[in-house]
């Protein structure tokens, strides 16, 4: 019986089991300024595996839809590129002959090289175009250890009851351990045979490590969000607002050091006053630089930060009030998130509210 592996097994069995070009389209990297990152799945907090450089071939079977890449040389778009090794590319930054299919719920996959154990059972992600989070443990709130994207073939080693989940396949609290000892919501999961309950003798020795970026929380519990992040109306807006009232304790979205802690705003204005749409700039407003190259920064304070830079703060912990401080006409967090920082700046900003839920801590 053919046996499914991850993404990773894959792309390392690829090397030995070249796949037949004809079947592929091939096209070229154009990314003159740095290399491309190739990643595990369709977003770019997903784990990068290698780069190609500008001009590199590449050999595409298919493509997904993933987060909306709005810096490519070659277009604006939410494609990414499946490779024959089963890694992906943004399409924002790949020049080809003509149009890609889509992705099937499934991959082909060579036999593997180590048969898995005789009790596992396959499966596919089914989730859509947010990836699967597989955490360290049966509940949302585990730490998140990789992200999977729809389509993602899985070895399922066995099943162990903990968060209830509404997924796009069933209603369930049951979840999957994969074969590296991480869990996977079985509610996002396509797969034709359930799984055998989870025993002390399918159990990991040790638990997966957690990723060094660390957990992740809503800066504003309780508040929603507005989509808003380089909208039509406002395309340079690289962040979402999180409308709250004067006072509402903000705090840091994940561990790290205070960077920047910042007075914004136009000559003849205070920080210290209520702010206004005619009056520029972000305010009080403090920045926090992440493990993995990211930033989160956090605008509109109603005064000075409570934290001071070079300070080291865990998730979870209050770093100043929401205010009205700087461009704003009323009491809101403007919260951004940047990618490869430092610097931040536009050419880095991502969407925060795709991030948080994958990082498992969604704004409202």
């Amino acid at each position: 019986m053919r046996k499914i592996m991850s993404v990773a097994a894959l792309f390392l069995l690829t090397l030995a089991y070249p796949v037949d070009a004809q079947a592929a389209s091939t096209a070229t990297v154009v990314s003159p300024k740095r290399p491309l990152n190739v990643r595990a799945g369709s977003a770019v907090w997903t784990a990068p595996l290698r780069t190609l450089p500008h001009g590199s071939s590449v050999a595409i079977d298919c493509q997904v839809k993933g987060q909306l890449i709005n810096q490519g040389s070659v277009r604006v778009t939410d494609l990414w590129d499946r490779l024959t090794d089963g890694s992906y590319v943004s399409d924002a930054w790949i020049r080809r002959g003509g149009a890609i299919p889509a992705c099937g719920p499934a991959a082909p996959v060579a036999p593997a090289a180590v048969p898995a154990a005789a009790n596992t059972t396959t499966g596919t992600v089914a989730s859509g175009s947010i990836p699967l989070k597989a955490r360290t443990g049966p509940a949302h709130g585990a730490p998140l250890i990789a992200a999977l994207a729809d389509g993602t073939p899985l070895t399922l080693v066995c099943q162990q009851r903990g968060e209830n989940i509404v997924g796009t396949q069933r209603v369930t609290p049951m979840w999957n351990r994969l074969p590296e000892g991480t869990f996977v919501s079985d509610a996002y999961v396509r797969r034709t045979a359930t799984p055998p309950p989870c025993t002390a003798a399918n159990q990991p020795v040790a638990a997966p490590a957690a990723p060094a970026f660390g957990a992740w929380t809503n800066p504003l519990p309780g508040f929603r969000a507005r989509p808003g992040f380089r909208t039509a109306n406002n395309p340079s807006h690289i962040g979402v607002d999180i409308m709250s009232f004067t006072g509402t304790p903000i705090h840091a979205a994940s561990a790290g050091t205070v960077a920047e802690v910042v007075c914004n705003i136009e000559a003849g204005h205070s920080c210290d006053q209520t702010g206004s749409a005619s009056v520029g700039g972000c305010g009080w407003y403090v920045k926090i630089q992440h493990p993995g190259g990211i930033a989160t920064l956090y605008c509109h304070m109603v005064r000075k930060a409570l934290v001071q830079p070079g300070e080291q703060v865990k998730a979870g912990q209050v770093i100043g009030y929401v205010g009205s401080s700087g461009n704003s006409s009323a009491p809101h967090l403007h919260f951004e998130v940047h990618i490869n920082a430092p610097p931040t700046g536009p050419q880095n900003a991502i969407d925060p509210l795709p991030f948080m839920r994958t990082h498992g801590a969604p704004i409202g």
